[in-house]
């Protein structure tokens, strides 16, 4: 018998156990105004921590919560620190238009996710037992930077868990890059930055930029993963002409060829620099008006279209700060 309630009573414990130890699966959502949110990329590997509220709109105890809910987000900034908000429906019907409704008779104003919105792909693994019992609404789920996931949480022990969410943020560093490109526009796609090892070749991870629409990155996490040595470059994929590249930077490097006007500040030597011989002559010129007339689509000697200033830069973890990374950008042959 004694066994029997041992075995009986572990049995009731193991799926907290489990609970406690499980990974928060990724999810892209649309929120009701049309902003599209991924846990990972835009949140956690950003170090942020992340609180879901589940409800429904016609939720008497949802309905209930909600100014208590309210003031709790904006305890936590309201979405501009590193504690983001989501509530999410559970229920079928709730489109866009009944929690936009909600959300404005009840005054909420952190991210609502709807049924259109693709809530489902929130709930699911939940309400189908992956997380232990589900517990219907309202209940909480608390998610930290290295995804561990907090669930359910009673209301009253939110900013203890949050706490304790952010406890695993302040083991990790955010890397923000600050790009000077003295008014130079970089269409998509054109540049790329990774993250690697000075001297070796891998691991390399494209830092991808932010729902601020800025690079930045978190390390270490399981997307940038501990590196020997660590440095940022920047990689260059776009053409060798572009509508920046005209008679007048012809013109200006003229002007410095000859000592009648200097190229300053002096990254724009590097974008005179068009053969890559770290000299600023008459063949440079003769590049630059070759990528004009279309007689050639790239620079000789492997010169890339674009280049940073420094080529790369090394970065190291100051543990629970966000860390500003400059580079110079210039487009080869722009030097206005």
């Amino acid at each position: 018998m004694k066994s029997l309630i041992l075995s009986t009573v572990f049995t009731l414990i193991l799926p907290w156990i489990i609970t406690g130890q499980m990974t928060m699966h990724n999810f892209t959502v649309t929120d009701t105004e049309g902003h599209v949110h991924r846990l990972y990329q835009d949140y956690l590997d950003n170090g942020k921590v992340v609180v879901i509220k589940f409800f429904f709109t016609t939720c008497p105890p949802c309905i209930a919560n909600a100014p208590h809910w309210q003031q709790k987000y904006v305890q936590w900034g309201s979405g501009t620190g590193n504690v983001q908000f989501f509530s999410v429906t559970t229920l079928g019907s709730d489109n866009n238009s009944k929690v936009t409704n909600f959300e404005n008779t009840y005054n909420q104003t952190m991210k609502g996710i709807s049924t259109e919105g693709n809530a489902s792909a929130v709930t699911t693994p939940f309400k189908s037992g992956n997380y232990g019992p589900w517990y219907g609404t309202p209940s909480f789920a608390v998610i930290a930077p290295d995804k561990s996931l907090n669930y359910p949480v009673d209301f009253s022990d939110l900013d203890a868990a949050i706490n304790a969410a952010q406890g695993q943020a302040n083991a990790v560093t955010t890397f923000n890059l600050q790009l000077t490109t003295d008014n130079l526009t970089i269409p998509d796609g054109h540049v790329k930055f990774f993250a690697k090892p000075q001297n070796a070749a891998s691991p390399k991870v494209e830092i991808q930029k932010n729902s601020q629409g800025t690079y930045s990155f978190t390390y270490p996490t399981t997307a940038f993963p501990l590196m020997t040595d660590p440095v940022i470059v920047m990689e260059s994929y776009g053409p060798a002409y572009t509508s920046k590249v005209t008679a007048s930077d012809i013109l200006a490097i003229q002007k410095h060829i000859l000592g009648l006007e200097s190229l300053n500040p002096s990254y724009k030597l590097v974008a005179a620099d068009t053969n890559g011989d770290n000299k600023i002559t008459a063949g440079d010129l003769l590049q630059i008006k070759k990528v004009i007339l279309g007689l050639s689509s790239e620079f000789p000697n492997g010169t890339p279209s674009y280049k940073s200033i420094p080529a790369s830069q090394p970065f190291s973890p100051v543990p629970g700060n966000t860390v500003p990374v400059s580079f110079t950008v210039v487009k080869t042959g722009n030097v206005n």
